[in-house]
């Protein structure tokens, strides 16, 4: 017999066409207005979000108290659990634990009560690597809205992920009703859903106040009348009545493709502080392992919450207004500048146990937040003990490790301007101890000045050495050649920027843009005569050359539209970075880098704990740290540190960098996008800057690399203090270096700490983790990511994602 489940709730976006003190006071208001409704009608109000829970805590201590009455009556459900309704295509894994866990500890402290049902009832599309996450935090189902446009199971279905965890999943057609008019919801679902068990979400959300007086007052009538068993329900009651059998392992795609590539500046801070984060943890947790620092757990606790808050479904993904873009900023810096500092606490601590400098020594104090060996460049920079007036010698350095052998220093632009020998900045290769802090000297030495060699106009730039050969064409300042050990990758013309018409939508929620995003790509070309922000260079120039790497830069343009890409190709390492700065002068334009590919395969991406197969056909996809072709177990690898968007198509791999929308331009029927009478704000009309690595792995390597890439080496030209007192000794090991360690930190409220790590690769792995002498063999999954808690001297493997 059929059974109906009214879930009863209230959409409210914290933040989107208004700022947040609005979004808080409807949060009041709906809230209080169902608490009293609560006292006429016998049915369950369910709401989510810690966020607008806060709030009340804050403004109307009576009105949460209430609410906890409720919840102890039955009449009230705390949905979702999270901490609040974010994008979950972009956070990476650890983000989700937290949103999840920041959740739970605060409606288990608050309420008593953490759902086994989490919601992402509007998000733009669910990324399949959450399903892990969901489940080894301690929850077993999930509903949704936006389903994309790939055939998924209908309704009501099993949800695998890559690791192969299950949970239930449900989509809702829709998370709310009109102002007195959920009655035509509820009968037009009851007649189309073919299920024996129906889920339907009421309310009027977003100032709307949730449930209504005449609502109610309907649905009182209809349920006495029916044929049908229909009641007030929660997520969790309803899943406990449904046993799907259809599975579906694949992510919920693709919907609104064009918030993956909008409000870039978010999107680049979010991705910055994820990776700075990780950093700032694992060395906090070192320094206070080892005696050093007290562990800064109430610091760190509020800079997770800046990050947190900042991945709203409407802020990370770009479609609020421009106050909404400011707040996402706002929470961003004021969360990396707390880690900022956390991180320099850290690291002075674990500098006072090197020695004092030598007399004429520089020391260079480094330090490698991964749990192995790692030979790798890193840059610094440093003031002279006096400043150089001579026009004719200028500074350079010899520069030794710690066992005394001198190794390999290039000199690269400061960042200051002032045309005088004082600020130098390097870059240095070496190997880094894991987990430390390893120390460098140097000392300065004079040399004549050399005059920098000119490059003719129009020369190709063409690099051959122990197996590695590019070519960048000098007629086009585009990448015509990346070989390695005599095999192409590269069919010319790479890293080329194109423009595509697009519209002011930030969402991307026509039909065309789920086919593709932008239509009638345009090149850009080499400037001849660089102008504007670029006035006074050569189209192409060599800006850098050294025993670690040379540095090109071009110059390109397109309209009002001003790019420059440079390329850093290192002697002794495989890859290529390359570094892209636009400043764009043009509206309603998505601009994509291009990269026409040698090799063929599938192209992959990383997402939430783990890889997943993206599309091939044209269609916009989304992917965090990395996305590759792969070919067997061999992998081109493009790592990013700031984007999110690309599209793949006869072997073209095209990187989105921006789109130039206006802001919250929601498309309404026929009507129009945006007012013409009138100037309206535009997106991402400034400069904005990426960087790329391109690199040849196998498919294992992709998360350590990617992970190299945008956690580098924290270094400081130091004069150490010494310490009096002995300090711990610190060394952590784990056999399988493909194993990455995600993250180490203090367990909450606990004198233990937990260490998260990752096998992301299709294949089972087995690894030891050692820690100070204590050790634990652990055998992973595919695509398996362990806790595991360091306590009283012991490690224990964990299966619960713990923070």
């Amino acid at each position: 017999m059929k059974e109906v489940h009214l879930i009863c709730n209230a959409h409210l976006d914290p933040i989107w066409q208004w700022e947040w003190e609005e979004g808080a006071a409807s949060a009041l208001s709906t809230f209080r207005a169902a608490a009293d409704l609560a006292d006429e009608f016998d049915y369950i109000f369910c709401h989510n979000e810690v966020t607008l829970y806060k709030y009340i805590e804050e403004y109307s201590p009576v009105l949460f108290k209430r609410i906890q009455n409720l919840i102890e009556q039955g009449k009230w459900h705390i949905m979702g659990g999270w901490y609040l309704q974010p994008d979950v295509n972009m956070p990476n894994g650890e983000s989700i634990v937290r949103q999840i866990q920041h959740g739970k500890r605060y409606f288990e402290e608050k309420f008593g009560v953490f759902p086994k049902t989490a919601i992402g009832l509007d998000a733009f599309g669910h990324s399949v690597g959450i399903v892990q996450i969901i489940k080894k935090c301690g929850q077993e189902n999930y509903i949704y809205c936006r389903e994309g446009c790939d055939e998924i199971p209908f309704g009501q279905f099993i949800w695998e992920g890559l690791d192969g965890s299950e949970i239930k999943a449900a989509h809702s057609r829709g998370y709310n009703t009109g102002l007195g008019k959920a009655m035509e919801k509820i009968n037009r679902i009851m007649s189309e859903d073919e299920n024996d068990v129906t889920l339907i979400l009421w309310g009027v959300g977003n100032h709307g106040g949730g449930p209504s007086r005449k609502d109610l007052s309907d649905i009182k009538g209809f349920i006495e009348s029916s044929d049908v068993p229909v009641m007030h329900s929660d997520p969790d009651t309803f899943f406990e009545k449904i046993n799907p059998t259809d599975k579906h392992d694949k992510s919920l795609r693709i919907s609104m493709p064009g918030c993956y590539t909008t409000m870039s500046g978010v999107k680049s801070r979010h991705a910055l502080f994820e990776s700075m984060l990780a950093i700032t943890e694992k060395v906090c947790s070192v320094a206070a392992v080892r005696g050093l620092i007290e562990y800064p757990e109430k610091e760190l606790d509020d800079a997770v919450e800046d990050l947190l808050n900042s991945q709203f479904h409407d802020v990370l993904p770009g479609t609020s207004i421009k106050a909404g873009e400011e707040n996402g900023i706002r929470l961003l810096e004021h969360g990396m500048l707390t880690l900022n500092r956390l991180r320099a606490r850290a690291y002075f601590a674990l500098s006072s146990a090197q020695k004092k400098a030598a007399e004429g020594e520089y020391p260079i104090l480094v330090f490698n937040p991964h749990p192995y060996e790692w030979e790798t460049e890193f840059e610094c920079e440093l003031t002279l003990a006096d400043q150089n007036w001579s026009r004719e010698k200028v500074s350079c350095f010899r520069v030794y490790n710690e066992k005394g052998e001198e190794v390999p220093v290039q000199f690269i632009k400061e960042e200051s301007n002032l045309n005088l020998d004082w600020r130098k900045r390097f870059v240095i290769r070496s190997k880094l101890a894991p987990l430390c802090v390893s120390r460098f000297s140097l000392y300065a030495d004079f040399k004549p000045v050399e005059k920098k060699p000119e490059l003719p106009a129009n020369s190709d730039i063409i690099f051959d050495v122990d197996g590695k050969h590019v070519e960048i064409d000098g007629n086009t300042g585009c990448l015509r050649s990346y070989k390695l050990n005599g095999k192409e990758y590269i069919n010319g013309n790479a890293f080329c920027p194109v423009m595509y018409e697009d519209n002011a939508d930030p969402w991307g929620m026509g039909d065309f843009q789920l086919e593709a995003m932008g239509r009638n790509p345009q090149p850009f070309e080499l400037m001849k005569t660089p102008d504007g922000v670029f006035e006074g260079m050569k189209p192409i120039q060599v800006i850098e050359d050294g025993d670690i790497y040379l540095g090109v830069e071009c110059f390109f343009i397109k309209d009002n539209t001003r790019i420059r890409v440079e390329y850093d190709i290192y002697k002794k390492n495989p890859y290529i970075d390359v570094k892209v700065d636009v400043f764009a002068g043009d509206i309603n334009k998505l601009i994509k880098l291009s990269l026409p590919l040698a090799i063929s395969g599938e192209y992959i991406g990383q997402t939430c704990f783990g890889t997943e197969p993206l599309f091939m056909d044209g269609r916009e996809c989304v992917s965090q740290r990395f996305s590759a072709v792969r070919n067997g177990k061999e992998c081109l690898a493009l790592i990013n540190d700031v984007t999110y968007g690309s599209s793949f198509k006869d072997n073209e791999l095209s990187v989105s960098l921006i789109r130039t929308a206006t802001y919250c331009a929601h498309p309404i029927e026929d009507r129009e996008l945006i007012p013409t009478d009138r100037f309206v704000k535009k997106i991402d009309m400034s400069e904005r800057n990426f960087r790329f690595r391109l690199a040849v792995t196998d498919e294992d390597g992709l998360e350590r690399l990617s992970s190299e890439f945008c956690q580098k080496p924290y270094s400081c030209n130091v004069f150490p203090i010494e310490r009096d007192e002995e300090m711990s000794d610190f060394n952590l090991e784990i056999s399988d270096k493909n194993i990455v360690l995600v993250t180490m930190k203090k367990r909450y409220q606990k004198d233990s700490y937990i260490l998260r790590l990752l096998n992301n690769s299709p294949d089972a792995k087995k690894s030891t983790l050692t820690l100070n002498g204590a050790s634990v063999k652990l055998s992973f999954g595919k695509y398996e990511a362990k806790t595991v808690e360091y306590t009283d001297g012991r490690l224990v493997e964990q299966y619960e994602l713990m923070i």
